[in-house]
């Protein structure tokens, strides 16, 4: 009965988002920034791993109950005084399954009020977004994972302030034995119930729809990721979507395609340490600088065991200016009660 319920939910939901509007609010849901996703592109994975509950803080039906009290706190360092935090702890309750906490916040840093002449009013206003997510997940079978996240989200630029509520819906497919996996994960449906101002339209959230899959070699400690985002929408460019059927260029179609691809791969040495690297189409065409691309698009990352605490680093470049740094601490609370 319980898994009829999360299937009509699931099928509920495609057809609903796919009328979203174009037009959204909330920029904060497109942060992804999990060391991990951001190392391999930016977007979750698909498997199963019991020594790392932050792969399922957006992609629920990671979420398993070998994640039963992980504690999870993310720090990421944007530009300037922008930065992004998150505290994720998961837990389970007997007869009704593992559940996940998390709290995020996006601070935009502080801003000075200035007159249309450019004279400072000698006081400044800040910028942030607040969200409160509940997850949780159900096993349809042996490989395949149903999962749901909640969200409740606030909004407050100055003056003005925004609520909003969401979820996220996954299915995940991972063979332990085969080392195959992918997932299909439609995020951020939902819509504000309090908009910035009262005259204003419901602020719609940016929705994604992504399918990935990943695979690790046979006889070499390698995992590739492929992941193929924004299945609800073709083109990027307001200028391509204007444009006529015999406007359209091979060589747009093909960039068009492109942009919708993330190729990530991890190096699995050991159990204790892991590398990886990623590469964002879409990222690398639309940021990088033309006279100076650099690695705009790229980034890397390690993963490491130091005790009982898992540590996960990513270096993100949008820009020749700088970077995004990123790091993940997992720790295992069960540890305490065995002592």
């Amino acid at each position: 009965m319980i898994r009829s319920k999360f299937l009509i939910l699931f099928v509920f939901s495609i057809s609903f988002c796919f009328s979203q509007q174009t037009v959204s609010s909330y920029s904060i849901l497109n942060n992804n920034c999990i060391s991990r996703n951001s190392s391999l592109g930016g977007y979750p994975i698909g498997i199963f791993d019991s020594d790392d509950a932050s792969i399922a803080i957006f992609l629920p039906s990671n979420l398993t109950n070998n994640h039963d009290k992980q504690l999870v706190i993310n720090y990421n360092n944007h530009f300037a005084d922008s930065d992004f935090g998150m505290l994720n702890y998961n837990f389970k309750i007997k007869d009704k399954g593992i559940f996940s906490t998390s709290l995020f916040y996006n601070n935009y840093g502080n801003f000075e009020y200035y007159t249309s002449s450019g004279t400072s009013l000698g006081n400044s206003f800040t910028a942030s977004d607040w969200i409160f997510q509940l997850g949780h997940s159900k096993k349809l079978n042996e490989n395949l994972q149903i999962g749901i996240n909640l969200k409740f989200l606030g909004s407050i630029f100055e003056q003005y302030k925004s609520f909003a509520i969401g979820s996220d819906i996954s299915l995940t497919y991972f063979d332990e034995e085969k080392q195959l996996g992918g997932y299909l994960l439609l995020s951020n449906i939902g819509t504000s119930i309090k908009s910035y101002q009262e005259s204003n339209f419901n602020n719609k959230l940016p929705f994604n729809s992504i399918l990935a899959v990943n695979t690790k070699l046979k006889h070499a400690p390698i995992r590739f990721h492929f992941s193929y985002h924004h299945l609800n929408k073709w083109s990027f460019s307001p200028i391509a979507q204007n444009s006529s059927q015999n406007s359209i260029e091979i060589n747009r179609l093909i960039s068009e395609f492109f942009n919708h691809i993330v190729i990530g791969t991890e190096f699995l040495f050991s159990k204790n340490f892991n590398f990886r690297f990623g590469y964002d189409f879409l990222s690398r065409n639309e940021l990088q600088p033309q006279s100076r691309p650099g690695t705009t698009g790229i980034s890397w990352g390690v993963g490491f065991k130091v005790k009982n605490l898992k540590i996960n680093y990513s270096n993100s470049k949008y820009h020749f200016a700088g970077t995004s740094n990123n790091i993940t601490i997992i720790k295992q609370l069960k540890s305490f009660s065995n002592k």
